[in-house]
């Protein structure tokens, strides 16, 4: 896996040869934290717009860890600072708070329209 993510960077990168990955593996073994480290240039390169590129990122690891059976979490360090996938993410949200969401939503609407 931590060859799968340096493989991944590196290619994205202007810096391959700064890109380090860092495994941690958990006391119980169920879950492995990944932490990438890159050039300051190629920050913003690795999270992309939105977020987009480090959230694709993740969703590859997750899904690999998925087929070996294991957990997976893919966390960005820079400058000492570390940027971890955020608990809110559409994944992570239960159903019933996204069924209230879109009530919600569709509720301001039909307001929006008397």
């Amino acid at each position: 896996m931590k060859q799968l993510i340096e493989y991944i960077v590196s290619n994205i990168v202007n810096h391959p040869e700064s890109v380090s990955v860092t495994e941690e593996v958990a006391e119980d073994n169920s879950i492995t934290k990944y932490l990438i480290e890159v050039n300051p240039e190629d920050v913003g390169r690795v999270i992309g717009e939105q977020g987009k590129v480090i959230k694709a990122i993740r969703q590859i690891v997750r899904i690999a860890a998925i087929q070996k059976g294991t957990r997976a979490i893919l966390d960005l360090k820079e400058d000492g600072k570390v940027y971890q996938e955020s608990a809110e993410s559409e994944d992570d949200v239960p159903e019933e708070k996204t069924e209230e969401k879109v009530e919600e939503k569709v509720e301001e609407k039909v307001e929006d329209k008397e």
